[in-house]
């Protein structure tokens, strides 16, 4: 009789467990988004000419499908789960970023893509982005609407100090990273959510000097990386003549010889006032690497002299080669080839490589191995890709193959690298043609409006983060992209 009513009571648990499930099912719309991806994924099959390379992109979307089914239909996260589950991941994030930095200490020339071993430096900084918009909002909650129940001069202060100076160490930590890793995604990510998530919050915010005080610190940050841009760009271009220039034949007689062909560094043509013939003789003399090598990260060594020279501003000849110290020479054989490349944490040096491929550009049209130009190459062919394919699209798992021969149309330099564009909208264009890529972002957009999703101020961060790495990445076609974006987008909206 006992046994007989313990299964009673357990039926009737399992059935109040699902219809609640599917109660939760009905309700929400970034399941039926997930669900709706899901689905257009698996009909555009049809379209694939290779069947196991579609079937594994499907395979590669169960995440988005599997986290948000579990997450959304579960219980939400009690305060007290939620802060054990931000301070976990917080506290990995500073983990990997510290056995990030040992890397970079102690291997030389490890390049800044391999300085995180688990992840892509460009995830990596997602999930930098977004662990800094939670402890930024954990920060400012006591003076956020809903937090407090009065607002009084003091609210702000409390929750205890000594946890904001953890936590705003730790986001200057963060920050520091974010130079070390080079991600010029990640940086802008990082500033457009600052400036999204205060045009959501800021009615949220009790204190009125608060307000005052973000709106600043907004504004004079904009201003501030503006303004060291600029400086940077005009320092790059600034014409700079040594007393070498002035002749046209090298100490020891022999003449200079001259592209012409524009290339500039650090407000000098790079391949002006160049004696080969020396270099070659006189490098031998400094190092047992041959001059014609390739370095460590593939780039050949003789182009990498010439530049390192020539942003060091000496004659690019003998005499030149004879300044160089044992550690410019050790830069040069690692492929080094500018000596404000050794600052791998500066500003500087990302816009000065930025820079420096945009020539590459400008005077031969060069974009294989440039992150941002390369992008654009791909950009463009997948744009026409998406006309040729408007009505249905390529097909699941078709992207990369269909590139590939568009790039070799074309005649591009990145053809035969089997690469996506970079670009997680234009993928999905190409994917399943424009009618379905307007549907899948309609279901997107009646989710935001119909869960009110602007409310929550962290998971519009976490959102704008997402939305933003699609821009320049293929984020749901990687593992690591793909749960990022399913679970926090999910574990944020049922947090509320």
């Amino acid at each position: 009789m006992n046994l007989a009513w313990t299964l009673l009571f357990a039926n009737w648990l399992v059935e109040w467990g699902m219809k609640r499930k599917f109660a939760s099912f009905g309700r929400n719309g970034l399941l039926h988004f997930a669900m709706a991806l899901f689905f257009v994924t698996s009909v555009w099959l049809i379209w694939c000419d290779d069947l196991p390379r579609g079937l594994d992109s499907l395979r590669q979307s169960l995440p988005l499908l599997v986290i948000p089914l579990v997450v959304t239909t579960s219980r939400p996260l009690t305060s007290r789960q939620w802060s054990v589950l931000a301070i976990g991941y917080i506290g990995t994030l500073f983990v990997v970023t510290v056995i990030g930095l040992v890397r970079w200490l102690t291997i030389p020339g490890l390049p800044y893509r391999n300085i995180i071993p688990y992840i892509s430096h460009i995830r990596i900084s997602l999930n930098l982005c977004l662990a800094i918009s939670i402890m930024v909002g954990s920060i400012l909650s006591p003076c956020m609407r809903g937090s407090v129940r009065t607002a009084s001069r003091d609210v702000f202060f409390v929750r205890p100090l000594v946890v904001r100076i953890v936590q705003t160490l730790c986001i200057v930590w963060f920050l520091f990273f974010f130079l070390l890793l080079q991600s010029y995604t990640g940086v802008l990510i990082l500033v457009v959510t600052a400036c999204v998530s205060l045009v959501f919050g800021y009615r949220k915010i009790v204190l009125r000097k608060v307000r005052i005080a973000l709106i600043a610190a907004v504004v004079l940050t904009l201003g501030a990386l503006t303004g060291v841009c600029a400086y940077y760009v005009t320092e790059y271009y600034t014409p700079r003549i040594a007393h070498i220039d002035r002749s046209r034949y090298t100490l020891n007689g022999n003449p200079y010889s001259f592209a012409r062909d524009g290339l500039i560094e650090c407000g000098r043509c790079v391949n002006d006032f160049v004696c080969e013939q020396e270099l070659r003789s006189q490098w031998p003399h400094v190092s047992n690497y041959p001059i014609d090598s390739l370095t460590p990260v593939n780039y050949p060594l003789y182009p990498a002299l010439v530049r390192y020279l020539n942003a060091m501003g000496v004659s690019k000849d003998s005499a030149g080669v004879s300044c160089l110290s044992s550690s410019d020479v050790a830069a040069i054989e690692q492929g080094i080839a500018n000596p404000i490349y050794i600052q791998s944490s500066s500003l500087r040096r990302m816009i000065y490589v930025m820079l420096y491929e945009y020539e590459n550009y400008r005077c031969y049209h060069s974009v294989k191995g440039f992150t941002v130009l390369q992008r654009v190459e791909l950009w463009q062919a997948a744009w026409v890709e998406v006309c040729s394919n408007w009505l249905h699209g390529v097909g699941t798992g078709d992207v990369e193959s269909v590139l590939d021969r568009r790039l070799c149309a074309v005649h591009s330099p990145l053809a035969g690298l089997h690469m996506y564009p970079h670009n997680q909208y234009l993928t999905h264009a190409m994917s399943f043609g424009v009618i379905a890529f307007a549907f899948l972002c309609l279901v997107a957009l009646w989710a935001f409006f119909r869960q009110r999703l602007w409310r929550n101020t962290l998971w519009v961060a976490a959102a704008t983060v997402f939305l933003l790495s699609c821009l320049t990445e293929d984020t749901l076609l990687t593992s690591a992209g793909a749960v990022f974006s399913a679970l926090w987008l999910t574990l944020l909206d049922k947090r509320g």
